[in-house]
């Protein structure tokens, strides 16, 4: 049998076995948020010292800046400017835009419109002609006699088909290295080559001056041009500036 004083004994022993579990996890808690302070407190250290570094930086950037003279601050400016100015021109532009000597001048067109017009005039003899004298229709010269529409018809589909089948170019602009470009689009669609081939080359060749806008303004567009966000370029400036951006070039 398990005597009283050895019942005593082992209460007593369980009871100190207690408080000292106690006092270990006081003990540990207190150590735990020791170490939580002091990983605060270095946050905090940690913190300041970017604050001031970054502080730093702007009172040094702000000396150097005091420390330029006024032509590089101007200088500054233009180039911010200027970069400005050819995001702007990008957005409005976002295809085919090239420097003012990229495009044709007002008598090189001429003359491709006169080789066009030549053309236009061989096309009517072989098909419009023989036509009108095999079928025996009178070759009236009203203006909105049959004969008159069908070579206007001549005229318009030889335009607008060359334009759009070779993106661009007719036989007159082949032969002077001319070719028609869009400004809102990478190759030219059909509603823009029907727009400037097809309403504006009438609307051009029933008002002949109007050509003339090409001498006044910046990328050589005429009244058309304008419309369609469109222009003529010089084809040799094309090649020569994708051969600029060709892996040759770099190697030279």
């Amino acid at each position: 049998m398990v005597t009283k004083k050895e019942l005593t004994e082992k209460g007593e022993t369980k009871e100190l076995d207690l408080s000292e579990l106690k006092r270990l996890l006081i003990e540990e808690e207190t150590n735990l948020q020791h170490e939580k302070h002091l990983i605060q407190h270095e946050k905090e250290i940690n913190e300041n010292s970017d604050y001031l570094d970054s502080g730093e930086k702007v009172v040094e950037q702000e000396k150097h800046e005091k420390t330029k003279t006024p032509e590089e601050l101007r200088e500054e400016r233009r180039l911010y400017w200027k970069e400005q100015n050819r995001q702007k021109q990008v957005e409005k532009t976002p295809f085919n835009y090239y420097p003012p000597f990229f495009y044709g001048g007002f008598w090189l067109r001429f003359f491709a419109y006169l080789i066009d017009l030549i053309i236009v005039s061989s096309l009517n003899r072989l098909i419009i002609y023989p036509f009108f004298g095999l079928t025996q229709t009178s070759m009236s010269t009203d203006y909105v006699s049959l004969y008159s529409l069908s070579k206007l018809t001549v005229f318009l589909l030889y335009f607008i088909l060359m334009t759009k089948l070779t993106n661009g170019q007719t036989i007159g602009k082949m032969i002077f290295g001319l070719r028609v470009v869009c400004f809102k689009e990478e190759r030219l669609s059909w509603m823009t080559v029907i727009i400037r081939e097809g309403f504006g080359r009438y609307i051009l060749k029933t008002i002949s001056f109007l050509y003339l806008s090409v001498l006044f303004t910046k990328r050589k567009q005429h009244i058309v041009d304008l419309f369609t966000d469109t222009s003529v370029v010089l084809e040799n400036t094309l090649h020569v500036k994708d051969w600029y951006k060709s892996e040759n070039f770099i190697h030279i």
